[in-house]
């Protein structure tokens, strides 16, 4: 992954996730995601969830995330 992408959200549940995205996208955003729960990055303490938006959309990003009170 290139530095374009920054990570901007992160969770263990993939509902969560898929809201965020799709919180974001309805605002023109593009998304990645990143599963570390699929089993090539199997690791006890690092199983997350990662959603990933271009760096020139993140403060944007996360400033949406944070209106929408989402956790």
């Amino acid at each position: 992954m290139s530095n374009d992408w920054v990570k901007v959200y992160s969770s263990r549940a993939i509902h969560l996730i898929e809201i965020v995205k799709s919180h974001l996208e309805d605002e023109y955003i593009k998304t990645f995601i990143i599963n570390k729960t699929d089993s090539m990055y199997v690791n006890i303490f690092d199983n997350e969830i990662e959603l990933y938006v271009k760096s020139d959309q993140a403060l944007k990003a996360k400033h949406l995330i944070n209106k929408h009170h989402i956790e």
